[in-house]
């Protein structure tokens, strides 16, 4: 795990913020860790979806259930971050 997720999930403080950090960084991390090009493609190319409809992939799901128990997380603003993420790392 990276140190920004560490620090992120040592608040126990409900934060939409945190939420939006927490998913950023494991977009981050999906798009350039384990995701294919085609994966990443798909997922970059949702700008103006409705996004809280979307569910992850399974690892991904996985994780956002792991962190949650870690740390209150906002489902909506983590998908946006995540989003957010898997953009950054397509556009590298």
């Amino acid at each position: 795990m990276s140190g920004i997720l560490e620090r992120l999930l040592g608040n126990k403080a409900r934060s939409s913020s945190k939420s939006y950090f927490v998913g950023l960084e494991r977009g981050r991390i999906w798009a350039n860790d384990y995701a294919d090009y085609f994966e990443v493609k798909e997922w970059s190319d949702l700008a103006g979806e409705d996004f809280t409809r979307l569910n992850l992939p399974d690892s991904e799901e996985l994780h956002f259930k792991m962190l949650g128990s870690e740390t209150p997380l906002e489902w909506d603003d983590y998908l946006q971050g995540w989003l957010a993420g898997v953009k950054e790392a397509a556009g590298k």
